[in-house]
């Protein structure tokens, strides 16, 4: 028996936009966002659909708010915001007829985040952020010009749309009028992103400001970049509204790859030329067919007592004052840290050659060559991870320099040495490898820029941002399972990107916060804890890991984090000190990432598998 069910919902759409169901069942789309069950207004902000389905068999099910657009037949969808809580909607129809009353959109009984901005599906997402990281981004070729007080808007223009006006063949339906743009500012209270105004966004040379949008066919959007006279704003009335006193034009083709700085000029009303303006640009892809509406833990997070980390498994084994006994970032100390009971295993991903993701901490690896001579002393060269291929690094005697030099009087070489210690397993092989039980706190490597205008090791190329967090992202996805996973990086774009990309694993924000130990990063997002809480909270990140040199130096850091209803991890050498530990611990913070965890834990459970034995409220969570 089928009974006609009546999904209805109360939400406020804009015109763009609609109301859409997905669920469990084919009806519903399989939890697929393409296949969604688009809902029709009603009146006001009430939203409706009849759908048929078995009678007496129970449906799980979420709304969202989507913009749904039709490329040449084929339907492509913008998941604008969706129900998040951990736990779906449930109903069971009966009867001929049935209604499933929703509510107001997000209100349920549920744990977690009831509401969550959509994830990419479809669209690509490109924002132009505007900063002082290196210098102001504005320059006003004549000096008497440089006190001027500016609102700045950014437009978008439908290059297509102007190569055909008539609309025939026309690809993309969007119009940069009806195209909405957000901003938001890097500060402790504007970093929420709302759509711009009339006139824009003051700007000011200590602000970092940033404009978003979401586009089909990126290909096909330019940018105007507004800049209103701020005392012009101020005279101006609702018949006679203020114009741009410049304009300045970032076409496509000045975006290429994921992240740039360009250069525009900006002109006048009259066409002369009055300056330039710097554009920092951040382009995110999505990723195909990865990812669904069934669940999402990017926001979710329950309190419990501070969990205890494995830092690269048990530890620095290279370069900390004391190291671990096992190859950092191995499968043999992956396990060890487990075993005494790690809530989570924190190791480093970066892609070979090959694109295969790996673990291993440093950029470069070590190889030990001998002179044509053949003298006993052995030569260490440095070679990039990204230039080798994965068979390279498993049949050559790699390793990292340090582990080299302790190595040069001896015979024995690595392949000597048990499987599970030898360096660069695939990220592939540490899921195949370790226990369901273990979980994962993966870092997402990318060198930064330091403020001194070298690079981390060197390494002045790299790949892709899009290119690596695709790579790494899908394998996460396929191998993930019921494994709890966090996703961290140091690189702020690399954090947007792994956040944008997908809906199921939370992202942290690693900072090392204001330090003399390593270079300040070039990078202001970077540079401090406050910074990076409004970072994590503008870009919907689960929280921040913050260097325990900051933290142990500003213990009100914790508290200003845990008011900013952020996740607080805290890493660093100077966790390892007991009594930092045991301080650490008393903050409350939710994390704390160490070495040598051998040396204060014995062989035991970790808190997740103890809560199962003891379960939370009647549940594991």
């Amino acid at each position: 028996m089928t009974s006609q069910v009546t999904f209805r919902v109360k939400v406020g759409v804009s015109n763009q936009h609609c109301a859409a169901v997905v669920g469990d069942c084919p009806s519903l789309g399989g939890w697929d966002p393409r296949k969604a069950v688009e809902l029709q207004k009603e009146d006001s902000n009430v939203w409706s659909c009849a759908v048929p389905l078995p009678e007496g068999k129970p449906v799980q099910y979420r709304y969202m708010v989507c913009d749904v657009r039709r490329d040449k037949g084929n339907k492509k969808v913008m998941v604008i915001k969706w129900e998040t809580y951990r736990q779906p909607r449930t109903f069971t129809p009966s009867g001929e007829s049935s209604t499933a009353e929703g509510g107001s959109f997000g209100s349920y009984d549920g744990e977690g985040c009831a509401v969550d901005q959509g994830w990419l599906v479809d669209e690509t997402e490109i924002s132009l952020r505007l900063h002082s990281s290196v210098a102001p981004p504005i320059t006003l070729f004549n000096q008497q010009e440089v006190n001027r007080k500016f609102n700045i808007k950014v437009v978008p223009i439908n290059i297509q749309e102007l190569q055909n006006p008539t609309g025939e063949e026309e690809d993309d339906s969007s119009t940069g009028d009806d195209l909405p743009v957000t901003y938001k500012v890097l500060n402790a209270t504007q970093w929420c992103p709302s759509i711009q105004g009339q006139y824009g966004h003051p700007w000011d040379n200590n602000s970092y400001l940033i404009f978003t949008t979401q586009v089909f066919n990126p290909q096909n959007w330019a940018f105007d970049i507004l800049l209103y006279e701020e005392s012009e704003i101020t005279a101006a009335k609702s018949n006679n509204p203020a114009l741009p006193v410049a304009k300045a034009t970032v076409l496509p083709t000045n975006m290429t790859g994921s992240t740039g700085v360009v250069c525009v000029p900006i002109h006048n009303r009259h066409n002369r030329l009055l300056g330039q303006i710097n554009v920092d640009y951040l382009i995110i892809t999505p990723m195909s067919d990865m990812c669904t509406a069934e669940v999402s833990y990017a926001r979710y997070w329950r309190k419990r007592k501070t969990l205890d980390v494995g830092h690269r498994g048990m530890g620095n084994s290279y370069t900390a004052a004391t190291v671990s006994h096992i190859r950092e970032n191995t499968i043999a100390s992956l396990m060890s840290a487990a075993n005494h009971g790690a809530a989570y295993v924190e190791f480093d991903v970066q892609l070979t050659k090959d694109k295969v993701p790996i673990v291993y901490h440093d950029y470069k690896a070590c190889i030990s060559t001998k002179t044509k001579k053949g003298t006993s002393d052995a030569q260490l060269m440095e070679v990039a991870v990204m230039d080798l291929t994965l068979q390279d690094l498993q049949s050559l005697k790699l390793d990292h320099k340090t582990a080299k030099k302790l190595l040069a009087d001896k015979e024995a070489g690595i392949e000597e040495e048990p499987p599970d210690v030898h360096p660069f397993p695939t990220l592939r092989k540490v899921f195949n490898s370790l226990p369901e039980h273990v979980n994962f706190n993966i870092e997402v490597k990318f060198p930064l820029l330091q403020q001194d205008g070298t690079w981390e090791e060197g390494m002045d190329t790299y790949y892709d941002r899009n290119e690596i967090c695709d790579v790494i992202m899908r394998e996460v996805l396929e191998n993930g399972g019921n494994r709890r996973i966090l996703l961290s990086s140091f690189d702020a774009d690399c954090c947007i990107l792994l956040r944008r990309k997908q809906n199921k694993y939370p992202v942290l924000f690693l900072s090392q916060g204001v330090t003399e130990r390593w270079e300040e990063m070039m990078d202001v997002r970077c540079r401090t804890t406050p910074i990076a809480t409004s970072f994590a909270l503008s870009e919907g990140l689960l929280g921040v890991d913050i260097h325990a040199e900051d933290i142990l130096r500003n213990p009100t850091f914790v508290e200003d984090i845990a008011k900013a209803k952020l996740v607080c991890f805290v890493w660093g050498e100077d966790i390892n000190d007991p009594a930092n530990m045991s301080l650490l611990k008393s903050m409350e913070v939710d994390g704390i990432i160490y070495d040598r965890m051998y040396e204060h834990r014995t062989l035991s459970l970790n808190v997740f598998q103890e809560e199962e034995l003891t379960p939370y409220n009647g549940q594991v969570l």
